[in-house]
C-alpha cells in the first residue's frame, strides 16, 4: 500500500519540529497496561519489531451446553496460544513429517465452585508444528486446545495454567465465572459463544473466536449462539445496540442498531466437531432431543464488519410479550497498532501525509473532538467503506509501530521519526535493501522499490550517527 501522493511530496523537503508534548514512544507504550515487554537484549536492528507486544498471547473461552438431564451440562473450554508464546525446537526425527519445528503444548485446568472448593483438575497436551522459522515467533499465528467436562447447577471459576512456554514462569489465565442455572424460565443458561461460519469438506461448521468472550474487530462477521431456558420453539425480536463509552475507552463513532427476528430451537445444539485440530477448532450443530431439559438454542447473525470496537448488548424480546433476555459483549481490535491508541502520537504520526495547516486544523480542541476528526479523516480514505475495518488506517499505523522499533537508535530513539522510518511508513518494505560502505568508510543503505514506486532511496550515516536521506533515484 503506497501512501505517497502529491500532498506528501513536501515531506521530503521539510521536517516538522517535534512538539514539546511529544513523548518517546517507549513511554507511551507503558501507558497501555504492559502491552510492550522487552523480551531480550542484543537483537539486531531488523529484529526489533519482534519486541512489540500488542496484548495477551493466550485467550480462553468457556461454553456451557445443557444435557438431556436438566441438572447437568457439558462444558467445553477452548484456549489459543500465539506461536511466539510457545517454545519451538527444530524437528530432528526424520519420520516426523508434520513440520520443521515443533512445540510441546501442556495445559492444566483447575475448576472451583462458588465456595472455592476444587471440583476438578484436568490436563491437556498436544504438539504444535510450523514449517518456517519465522512462524515460530509469529504473534498472529495461533494453536488451539480444548477440554470437556460436566458440571451441575452452580457457578464455577476456571483457571488455565500453561505449563510449557519459552518464558521462565508459567502463564495463568483466569476465565470469567461461568454459571449453569437450570429451571430458570426465560433466562440465559450460559454465556454466548461467538464464532465464524465456515464450510469444511462440504460440512457447515462454526469456528469459535476464542477471544475471552469478545468478538474480533475486522473483516469477518460473527454468529452468536445463546442457550435459553425455553420449553418449546419460541419466536423472538432482537436488537443489537452499541452501549455508551466508558471514560477510558477509545471513542470511534456511533453505529446503527441491528434489528431482526429469530426463533429458538429445542432440537439443535452445538457440539465439538470431530474435524477440530490444533490449527482450527470447530463446532457443529447437531440434532439432540432436549425432552424435559427445558432448553433451546438461539442463533443470531452479528454483522461485526459494520461495528466499531466497543461494548454492545443483545436484547431478545419474546414475540408478542415484553419478556426480555439480555447479553453483553465487546468488539475488540486484537492487534490494534499502539501508535493509534495514543491520540497525540496518532496525530503526530500523520505529519508525512498531511500539510502543517491540515494537521493543525484536525488536531485542535478537546480530545473527544480530535478523536472524532481523526476517525472521520481516515474514513474518507477507507478503500472498503462498506465495512468499518479500515485497511489503509490499520496499515499506516502498523508501519508506524514497526518503524519505531526497527529504525530506532541511541541517536534516534523514535525510529518512526527518522528518515528511514518516514520512507518505510510511506512505501512499506523495500524490494531490496543493501548496506555498503562509502569510499571514505561511512556506511550507507540503498532501498529499492521495484514495483509501483519505482524509486531508489539512498541513506548515509552522518557524523552524529543519524541516517540521512541523501538521494532519490527514479528507476
Amino acid at each position: 500500500m503506497n501512501f505517497y501522493s502529491d500532498g506528501m511530496k513536501n515531506c521530503f523537503a521539510r521536517r516538522r519540529p517535534l512538539s514539546p508534548l511529544s513523548i518517546i514512544f517507549l513511554l507511551l507504550i507503558g501507558m497501555f497496561t504492559n502491552n510492550v515487554k522487552i523480551l531480550g537484549q542484543g537483537l539486531k536492528s531488523t529484529d526489533k519489531s519482534a519486541l512489540i507486544e500488542y496484548g495477551d498471547r493466550i485467550y480462553g473461552d468457556a461454553f456451557v451446553v445443557p444435557t438431556s438431564n436438566p441438572d447437568t451440562a457439558n462444558v467445553t473450554i477452548f484456549f489459543r496460544m500465539a506461536n511466539d508464546f510457545l517454545n519451538f525446537t527444530k524437528v530432528t526425527d526424520r519420520n516426523d513429517l508434520k513440520g520443521n519445528f515443533k512445540a510441546e503444548m501442556s495445559v492444566g485446568l483447575e475448576i472451583r465452585d462458588s465456595l472455592g472448593v476444587i471440583r476438578q483438575r484436568l490436563h491437556w497436551g498436544d504438539v504444535a508444528y510450523t514449517n518456517a522459522f519465522e512462524e515460530t515467533n509469529s504473534k498472529v499465528m495461533f494453536h488451539y486446545g480444548w477440554v470437556e467436562f460436566k458440571v451441575g447447577a452452580g457457578s464455577y471459576d476456571v483457571t488455565i495454567d500453561v505449563l510449557n512456554t519459552k518464558e521462565s514462569s508459567q502463564k495463568k489465565l483466569q476465565l470469567p465465572t461461568l454459571s449453569f442455572t437450570p429451571r430458570t424460565y426465560k433466562r440465559l443458561l450460559s454465556t454466548p459463544m461467538f464464532a465464524e461460519a465456515v464450510s469444511k469438506n462440504g460440512v457447515a461448521l462454526l469456528r469459535p473466536f476464542v477471544f475471552s468472550g469478545s468478538v474480533m474487530f475486522g473483516n469477518k462477521d460473527a454468529r452468536a449462539l445463546l442457550i435459553l431456558a425455553d420449553k418449546v420453539n419460541t419466536k423472538y425480536n432482537y436488537t443489537i445496540s452499541q452501549l455508551p463509552w466508558n471514560a477510558n475507552d477509545i471513542r470511534w463513532w456511533k453505529v446503527s442498531d441491528v434489528i431482526g427476528v429469530t426463533e429458538s430451537r429445542t432440537d439443535n445444539f452445538p457440539s465439538l466437531s470431530g474435524m477440530s485440530t490444533t490449527d482450527d477448532p470447530y463446532v457443529e450443530l447437531r440434532e439432540v432431543s432436549s425432552k424435559d431439559a427445558e432448553m433451546a438454542l438461539v442463533e443470531i447473525s452479528v454483522p461485526t464488519t459494520t461495528f466499531v470496537p466497543g461494548r454492545y448488548e443483545i436484547a431478545l424480546i419474546e414475540y408478542g410479550t415484553t419478556d426480555t433476555v439480555k447479553a453483553t459483549f465487546s468488539v475488540l481490535w486484537e492487534m490494534m497498532p499502539l501508535s493509534l491508541r495514543n491520540l497525540n502520537y496518532a496525530f503526530e504520526s500523520m505529519k508525512y501525509i498531511l500539510t502543517e495547516s491540515q494537521l493543525d486544523s484536525l488536531n485542535n480542541g478537546p480530545d473527544a473532538e480530535r478523536r472524532e476528526r481523526l476517525m472521520d479523516w481516515w474514513r474518507k480514505e477507507d478503500p472498503t467503506p462498506v465495512t468499518t475495518y479500515n485497511e489503509r488506517m490499520a496499515e499506516y499505523y502498523k508501519r508506524t509501530d514497526q518503524a519505531f522499533y526497527t529504525y530506532s537508535t541511541i541517536q534516534e530513539p523514535d525510529g518512526a521519526k527518522s528518515e528511514r522510518g518516514k520512507i518505510y511508513i510511506l512505501f512499506g518494505t523495500p524490494t531490496t535493501s543493501n548496506k555498503k560502505l562509502m569510499p571514505e568508510g561511512e556506511p550507507f543503505e540503498i532501498w529499492t522499490y521495484a514495483a509501483v514506486v519505482k524509486k531508489e532511496f539512498h541513506f548515509q550515516l552522518d557524523s552524529r550517527g543519524i541516517y540521512r536521506l541523501i538521494k532519490i533515484v527514479d528507476l
